[in-house]
C-alpha cells in the first residue's frame, strides 16, 4: 500500500513539475544564481507543485495512456511552461535592456559585471534596475498574482486532456511581443539619453569655440554625472511605471489562451 502511495506520488510530480520548472528557468528572479543553486531552486519547485497535485490526479488515467505519451505530455507541458516564463520575464529583461541602453550611451559597458540574478553579464544601471524592480515585484504581491496565474494554467490547460494549437498565428503573437520589447527600451531609455546626448553637444560646442580646452577627457564623467542626477528622479518613476505594466503580463496569458484554445 505505501509503495502503491509513492508510486502515484512520483508519478503526479513527473507530470506536474515540467510546467512550474520551465516557467521558474526562464524568469530571472527565480533562476539557478538567484537561489545559488540547482538543487535549492528544484526544491521550492516541488514545493510549490505539491499544492497542484489534487487537479492533476483528478484528470490521471494510466489504463488509456500510450507509454509513448507519457513524453509527448512532459515534453508539451516543458514547452507551455517556457512561454508562460518568457512571457513573465519580459520586463525584466526590458528593464536589464533599458540599462545596458543607458549604459552604452554614457561610454561605460565596458564596466559590465555579473548579473547574480541571471548569472549573465549586465552593465551597472541594468543591474539596479533589476534587482530594484525584483524587491517591488515580491513586495508587492506580483509574484503571488503570477503564480495563481501559473496555477490557475493547470485548470485552464489540463494536464492530460489539452494540447495547444501551434499555429501561425501563435508564432506572430511571440514576434509582437518582441517587437514592443524593443519598443518600450527605446521609450523609457531616451529621456536619459536625450540629457546625456544635450550634455555631450554642449562639450561639443565648447570644443568648437575653445579647441585648446580639449574638453572631451570630460565627456565620460560629466555624461556619468547627467545619468546619475537624472536617475536620482527618473528610476521611482520608472519603477512605478513598470510595476503597473506588469499587469498587461496576465493580459497576455489570456491571449495565449485564446489562441491556444479559440476560449477568452
Amino acid at each position: 500500500m505505501m509503495t502503491h502511495l509513492m508510486s502515484d506520488s512520483l508519478t503526479l510530480m513527473m507530470f506536474t513539475v515540467p510546467r512550474l520548472l520551465a516557467a521558474m528557468s526562464v524568469m530571472p528572479f527565480l533562476s539557478k544564481s538567484f537561489f545559488g543553486g540547482t538543487l535549492i531552486r528544484n526544491g521550492v519547485v516541488l514545493c510549490l507543485s505539491i499544492f497542484l497535485f489534487p487537479i492533476v490526479d483528478e484528470g490521471y488515467k494510466p489504463e488509456t495512456m500510450a507509454p509513448i505519451m507519457y513524453a509527448i505530455i512532459i515534453v508539451k507541458e516543458v514547452i507551455i511552461g517556457f512561454c508562460l516564463g518568457w512571457l513573465a520575464a519580459l520586463p525584466f529583461w526590458a528593464l536589464e535592456a533599458v540599462g545596458f541602453f543607458i549604459d552604452n550611451q554614457r561610454g561605460s559597458t565596458m564596466a559590465s559585471a555579473m548579473n547574480p540574478l541571471t548569472g549573465s553579464q549586465a552593465s551597472p544601471v541594468g543591474i539596479l534596475f533589476v534587482q530594484t524592480f525584483t524587491t517591488l515585484f515580491f513586495l508587492g504581491g506580483n509574484f503571488i498574482t503570477l503564480l495563481g496565474a501559473i496555477y490557475t494554467s493547470y485548470h485552464s490547460w489540463p494536464i492530460f486532456s489539452f494540447f495547444p494549437k501551434f499555429e501561425l498565428s501563435s508564432a506572430t503573437f511571440f514576434f509582437a511581443q518582441l517587437d514592443y520589447f524593443m519598443g518600450i527600451v527605446v521609450l523609457f531609455a531616451a529621456p536619459l539619453i536625450a540629457c546625456m546626448f544635450l550634455a555631450e553637444f554642449g562639450l561639443g560646442l565648447v570644443s568648437r569655440f575653445a579647441p585648446q580646452l580639449n574638453v572631451f577627457f570630460l565627456s565620460m564623467p560629466v555624461k556619468s554625472l547627467v545619468c546619475m542626477v537624472m536617475l536620482t528622479f527618473y528610476i521611482g518613476v520608472l519603477m512605478r511605471i513598470f510595476d503597473d505594466r506588469y499587469l498587461l503580463v496576465f493580459d497576455l496569458f489570456k491571449q495565449l489562451n485564446v489562441l491556444w484554445i479559440g476560449n477568452p
